[in-house]
């Protein structure tokens, strides 16, 4: 008896001929076609090669210049512009990356080579427009939602 119960155990685990793993359908299904997959997955491949085209070649360059010309003389200015609220009281420093001065937030206008670069982004045009910013080094005090202090050459 000792001897067939092995066998026994080894006849009940063994699957039916034909037995199939069903599951219930959970939700609305749709066939897919396989081909409209692959263009979907193209899409997505050309559209982050266009959006990490700049980041390859800022890559490849290994430097970085805004174009934003040198402040002269020391200088502050009051703009008006909208800003988020958690950015109230915060100071953002737009200067090139060797002479960076503290900041909350650290905008390199320039950098001679990006490997180590310690700033939290790099100046852009859009950004630049936005704070006011019109030359390097400059810091931005964001004395409320709708002004901020830009120190020129501070």
């Amino acid at each position: 008896m000792k001897a067939a119960l092995p066998f026994l155990v080894l006849i009940l685990w063994v699957e039916e001929p034909g037995g199939e793993c069903r599951h219930a359908a959970r939700g609305e299904t749709r066939r897919i076609s396989l081909a409209r997959v692959r263009a979907a997955q193209e899409g997505v491949k050309a559209g982050l090669r266009k959006a990490l085209g700049p980041v390859e070649r800022l890559g490849r360059a290994g430097t970085f210049d805004s174009g934003l010309p040198a402040c002269g003389l020391r200088r502050s200015v009051e703009v008006r512009t909208t800003l988020p609220r958690e950015l109230v009281g915060k100071t953002i420093a737009v200067a090139p990356a060797e002479r960076m001065p503290r900041a909350d937030v650290r905008v390199a206008s320039s950098a001679r080579s990006l490997e180590g670069l310690e700033a939290d982004a790099l100046a852009d045009g859009p950004l630049l427009e936005r704070l006011g910013v019109r030359c390097a080094p400059a810091l931005v005090r964001i004395r409320s939602e709708e002004l901020l202090e830009i120190v020129e050459n501070p």
